[in-house]
């Protein structure tokens, strides 16, 4: 007897594969999502305690017109909390938190340079553009283009924001691929942001940060019940994944392991929306080379620490998204999130909630730290960021031991030998923000090519 079958099998209950599976859906293919977790969302999490909103992993989103077609389906637009995405960010440096510049404008005023830097980040469309084609690392990129010192005191500091990495190993291809075309097409960044500015639709589409009034969760949480109860299998794990010739064609089976005992599903096609090492686990039997090419994205560990404080306690404003640390100022948080600020309902009236993240690319040495180590770290890089002396209220600690996937130098590369690899095996996709982007909306952009991949299977 034939295990009991479904089109598709998304393995991974994260924003990628409820977004996949949501789309495959919509066009009428039969869906079952495994998920080994007990919760849905992956690192999407958000804990509510005593009044106090914190988050997991992401602490918002960019509106994307493909984010908002999706709140809008699965009902959550009332929801929706928003902020400017221009809120002002601050980097720590000198003792002082300074204003980010956020436009190349802003270099001309911000303290974050002398006028001798100044002068050569200007000169920027006069720096003979690079060969082609090259795989740059970013720090490589920005230091010729800008100079050393917007690379340590400004681009560093937002790769570390937004990756958790070290610039010295990214791909500023990958990561920032923008700047790479500008240079490429315009000859010059500066050039490239004033023409492409000029060109872009008027009027300009609003940038807004999002969350919802209850935290990210609300999000995959919305999505598990539009799919249903029966298309989830929660705390199941994938024990196998074979490919069989199956009535004339191949079939998926996926060898299952949960509470009730062991299971199995049959399937004409799988996506794998699982973090990367996972997903090389999982693709063993099926690809050696695809295992590899999987298992070598890096992912360093990250703490995230949320703390709560009385308003009395802080002794400056908290307006704005919060700051960033350059490396060598004293401060070992790589950053901070101003969290009551930024959106609604995240502390009651008169308390301040603040998270600090710890760790990364760049101070893998925290991982190794026990947790009371770390909350009196964050402690110390607040008394001197912020000036706060008293030691506030840990709302909530969150280790990743692997955290945000690094998209080092080759990245493009190794996409291309994942696409060569995952031809060989018609059937078998992946998603996840491993791929083309670590943000939500980028992973909600890449589930629905996916799931349109997926549905142009002819196994289905």
């Amino acid at each position: 007897m034939s295990p009991p079958g479904v089109d598709v099998v998304v393995i991974g209950a994260g924003i990628s594969g409820l977004t996949t599976a949501w789309r495959l859906r919509e066009r009428g293919v039969s869906v079952a999502v495994i998920e080994a977790a007990d919760e849905v969302g992956g690192v999407i999490q958000t804990r509510s305690a005593d009044g106090f909103l914190c988050e997991g992993g992401p602490n918002s989103f960019q509106t994307t017109p493909e984010l908002l077609e999706l709140i809008r389906e699965v009902g959550l637009e009332p929801e929706l909390v928003t902020a400017d995405a221009r809120l002002p960010r601050y980097i720590y440096y000198r003792g002082r938190l300074r204003r980010a510049p956020m436009s190349p404008g802003g270099i001309v005023s911000t303290r974050l340079l002398g006028w001798p830097d100044k002068l050569r980040a200007l000169r920027e469309p006069w720096v003979k553009p690079s060969a082609q084609g090259r795989d740059e690392s970013l720090a490589d990129f920005v230091a010729r283009r800008f100079g050393p010192l917007v690379l340590r005191n400004f681009v560093a500091p937002f790769a570390s924001g937004i990756y958790a990495g070290d610039p010295a190993r990214l791909s500023a291809r990958a990561v920032f691929p923008a700047l790479v075309e500008f240079e490429e097409k315009y000859g010059s960044v500066l050039r490239g942001f004033i023409r492409s500015a000029r060109a872009a639709p008027k009027p300009r589409q609003e940038r807004l940060l999002g969350s919802f009034r209850t935290g990210l969760h609300a999000l995959p949480r919305a999505l598990a019940r539009k799919l249903g109860d029966g298309a989830i299998r929660l705390g199941a794990r994938v024990e196998a994944l074979a490919l069989e010739a199956r009535g004339g064609e191949k079939r998926f089976t996926v060898a299952l392991h949960s509470a009730s005992g062991a299971e199995s599903l049959e399937a004409g096609a799988v996506v794998l929306a699982t973090p990367a090492y996972q997903a090389a686990e999982i693709v063993r039997p099926l690809s050696a080379g695809l295992e590899g090419e999987l298992a070598a994205i890096e992912y360093p560990f990250l703490a995230g620490a949320c703390l709560a404080f009385d308003a009395s306690d802080v002794p400056r404003p908290l307006e704005g998204f919060g700051f960033l640390v350059p490396r060598g100022e004293g401060v070992r948080a790589l950053g901070c999130i101003w969290s009551s600020s930024l959106f609604p309902g995240r502390a009651p009236q008169g308390r301040i909630l603040v998270t600090l993240f710890l760790g990364g690319a760049t101070d893998p040495e925290v991982a190794s730290m026990t947790d009371d180590a770390i909350v009196k770290q964050a402690q110390l890089d607040l008394a001197a960021t912020l000036g706060i002396s008293a030691p506030g209220r840990v709302v909530a600690l969150r280790r990743h031991r692997r955290a945000i996937p690094q998209y080092t130098l080759g990245h493009l590369a190794r996409l291309g030998r994942i696409e060569t690899d995952l031809a060989k095996v018609p059937g078998l996709f992946l998603a996840g923000n491993y791929l083309r982007g670590v943000s939500i909306g980028d992973c909600v952009k890449e589930a629905g090519r996916v799931a349109l991949a997926a549905c142009a299977c002819k196994a289905l």
